[in-house]
């Protein structure tokens, strides 16, 4: 290439390479810029909530940090009939019919729906736990502020009380949340391509860490059953419900698992929701003619090395899970009986 012609590439080459870099730089500028704070919304609500046949006018909605749950953020909605802003722990007083009627909610960040406890006047066992018919859309957390659309699509019957919601709303975000969900984006690391040509195998799935033959079971524990299969394990013991509750609750915490949403304690049955990690621990404990009958529905447990136990019937195992779930809620009814009035 002659010098002439090396003269005039040089411009083009200057232009071209500027250019690039001004491209690169303002993606990194975008990637580094905050989002945008807007002005704290005012706290509004509209729609229904019923419950048996009586409408509550809900009319004040606030928001409260809440803990991960699955690993993935989280905030508690609550929805009051009565002012919480003198409340010191507004979800509490709620749940106690302190804010008259109320309905509580734990939502993730995409909007789904994690916990649900229901205080309606009308019923007579008010502050229940509800969980997998009542749906959020139109779910948004931006700009410090959030907003949806949260209904039940219609009237339901959970242990013999109706209640129906159908909630549109908006609020803040508390201000500590209000600065994180604005906080910049932190640019994604680039990957190396593999060294050789060939295809990357896909990574395998980590194994749980948790041993399901680990878990705590009764000292006096009979008819031990572990159902690797079904994730479940049942057996019996000679004590009562609530010394059998007390003892795995104790032992439970001891091994660093925390409790869930919708455990119920009673003399004849009990219900223990437990959380460690993406494991999760519903135990059923009933009452029998001698001692108590005790079940295991366990998820994201290690099975490996368990003792051998009887296999499973033949039979539909969804079918098998579904009867389970309906032995699950009959307990949780009956437990319900025996709380007082406005637990």
């Amino acid at each position: 290439m002659t010098t002439s012609r090396i003269l005039r590439f040089w411009p083009m080459a200057a232009i071209f390479t500027a250019v690039c870099l001004t491209g690169i730089a303002s993606a990194q500028d975008a990637v580094a810029a905050p989002a945008k704070l807007d002005p704290p919304v005012k706290p509004a609500v509209s729609g229904k909530f019923i419950g048996d046949g009586k409408a509550a006018a809900i009319k004040f909605v606030l928001v409260e940090e809440e803990e991960e749950f699955n690993g993935k953020p989280a905030v508690t909605l609550i929805f009051t009939e009565k002012n919480p802003a003198a409340a010191k722990k507004p979800s509490f007083d709620a749940l106690f019919g302190k804010l008259g009627s109320a309905l509580i909610l734990k939502v993730h960040y995409d909007g789904g729906i994690f916990g649900c406890q229901v205080a309606h006047s009308a019923h007579s066992k008010s502050g229940f736990t509800s969980l997998g018919t009542i749906k959020m859309t139109e779910f948004k957390i931006a700009g410090g502020n959030v907003a949806g659309h949260v209904s039940t699509g219609g009237m339901l019957d959970t242990f013999g009380m109706k209640w129906e919601v159908d909630l549109e709303f908006a609020a803040p975000l508390p201000e500590k949340l209000r600065t994180a969900s604005v906080a910049p984006l932190k640019p994604t690391a680039k990957v190396p391509p593999p060294a050789s040509d060939e295809t990357p195998a896909k990574p395998v799935a980590a194994t749980p860490t948790i041993s399901a033959r680990d878990l705590p079971l009764p000292k006096d524990a009979k008819d031990v059953q572990y159902k690797a299969l079904m994730h479940q394990i049942q057996l019996t013991s000679g004590q009562p419900v609530a010394a059998v509750t007390d003892d795995l609750s104790a032992r439970l915490k001891q091994q660093g698992w925390k409790d869930g949403a919708g455990g119920v304690k009673g003399p004849k049955n009990a219900i223990l929701k437990r959380e460690q990690g993406d494991a999760t621990l519903t135990i059923m404990i009933q009452q029998a003619p001698t001692g108590s009958t005790v079940k295991i529905f366990a998820d994201g447990l290690n099975w490996d090395g368990v003792p051998a136990g009887q296999p499973p019937a033949a039979s539909d195992p969804a079918a098998e899970i579904d009867a389970a779930e309906k032995e699950a809620q009959k307990a949780l009814k009956e437990a319900l009986k025996n709380l007082p009035k406005g637990f």
